[in-house]
């Protein structure tokens, strides 16, 4: 696994950034979740009039967010495992420079290796209209997972809503493809009754079945596993549950939608049995075949943004 840790001068802008920022506070895994497994992170608390949010630096993961008045939109698994290195369940995890299992080499670890490194903190400041704005960046040179340089920043802006816009920069001399996911994990009452609007009457990709291609009767429910790819979905798709959520996006092709069902989820050791009942992850990116060809010295951007409807 390609692995990238904070030097001391990241460390200590990280802490001067902080320190001159009254809405974040620096913590730890540790402190912030005493009772989750694992060796333990640094986190980011943010804090306004607006929301309240947790971010892992590894990754520059959302761990939750909720506005001030709203529920909490996203789910934190109970097992979620706080070692460094290791990829972080629930949240809003960023899936990159790949997607799922990798389509040249299956043997590669799956979903990339963006989400297990370390991203440092740019910058950190408040808008006009209350909401704070966090720049992330991660830098990766070639290496035997991906021979390429490259690098990423990801913008997070948390008020009345989430709104994370990636940007993927090419910075090698050749070209190269990648497909990335915002792996959203979101909060759910009750798995039977909650319904993703704004899928019906569409193909999709069934990831249990090699891809097999197959037709969407109906708005997506989770009576049984869930595992799909919809492609080329421009309009907003609602999680129709208790809370609802409103999904809106540019340049995210495709829709992924997931829930591993009870057995399976009881075989994920950071799921765990009966855990699978409280999320559904209705995702947005670029995936399959609308994967980024990004050629030598250019850059493609897109964002997805999140928030509560009633």
């Amino acid at each position: 696994m390609h692995i990238t840790m904070p030097d001391a001068q990241s460390t200590l802008y990280l802490e001067q950034l902080v320190a001159k920022s009254s809405f974040l506070r620096l913590t730890t895994s540790k402190a912030q979740y005493p009772d989750y497994p694992g060796a333990g992170l640094p986190l980011l608390v943010v804090e306004t009039g607006l929301c309240s949010a947790v971010i892992a630096l590894q990754g520059a993961h959302l761990l939750e967010f909720k506005t001030t008045d709203g529920d909490p939109l996203l789910w934190l698994s109970p097992n979620c495992d706080f070692t460094p290195g290791v990829a972080l369940r629930g949240g809003v995890p960023l899936c990159l420079p790949w997607f799922g299992v990798n389509q040249t080499d299956p043997t590669k670890p799956k979903h990339g290796f963006a989400r297990n490194n370390y991203w440092s903190l740019g910058d950190a400041h408040l808008l006009s209209d209350g909401s704070v704005e966090l720049e992330f960046l991660f830098l990766s040179d070639a290496n035997n997972l991906f021979p390429y340089d490259f690098s990423a920043e990801l913008r997070m802006t948390l008020g009345k809503s989430a709104r994370l816009e990636l940007t993927i920069n090419n910075t090698d001399t050749e070209d190269f493809d990648c497909s990335w996911a915002m792996h959203n994990y979101h909060r759910v009452r009750t798995l039977a009754d909650v319904r993703v609007l704004g899928l019906a009457d569409r193909d999709y990709f069934d990831n249990f079945e090699q891809h097999a291609k197959k037709h969407q009767t109906g708005d997506v429910s989770f009576l049984t596993p869930v595992d799909r790819v919809y492609p080329a979905v421009e309009n907003p798709v609602i999680i129709k549950g208790s809370p609802s959520i409103e999904i809106t996006h540019h340049n995210c092709p495709s829709v992924v939608t997931w829930n591993p069902g009870a057995e399976a989820a009881a075989d994920i050791k950071d799921i765990g049995a009966g855990n699978e009942q409280f999320y559904i992850c209705v995702e947005r990116g670029a995936v399959l075949g609308e994967k980024w060809h990004l050629p030598a010295g250019t850059s493609q951007s897109a964002w997805m943004e999140f928030k509560q409807i009633d």
